[in-house]
């Protein structure tokens, strides 16, 4: 597995496993954890940054990052227990 998905993983680290295997198999999921990793990475540009717009950015991504979450977590907890870690 590449870079990617490292946030995620480090969200939910007792599913490492899990989620490699998924992103690995699975396009969509893999999307879904690229856009995680992208929004983590840009609320952390945003919590540094002293522009105008910072809070309100930080409060969108917050948003985003929580979305996310919950969709992955759905994923996880639709699947069969012999995917499971």
């Amino acid at each position: 597995m590449n870079d990617k998905g490292h946030h995620i993983i480090g969200r939910f680290p007792d599913k490492s496993h899990t989620l490699a295997r998924l992103m690995a198999e699975d396009q969509e999921f893999f999307s879904l954890c690229e856009d995680y990793d992208s929004c983590v990475d840009a609320m952390h540009y945003w919590s540094k940054s002293t522009e105008p717009e910072a809070e309100t950015r930080i409060h969108e991504y917050r948003n985003l990052i929580r979305e996310l979450e919950e969709e992955i977590t759905q994923v996880l907890v639709t699947l069969k227990p012999t995917l499971l870690d």
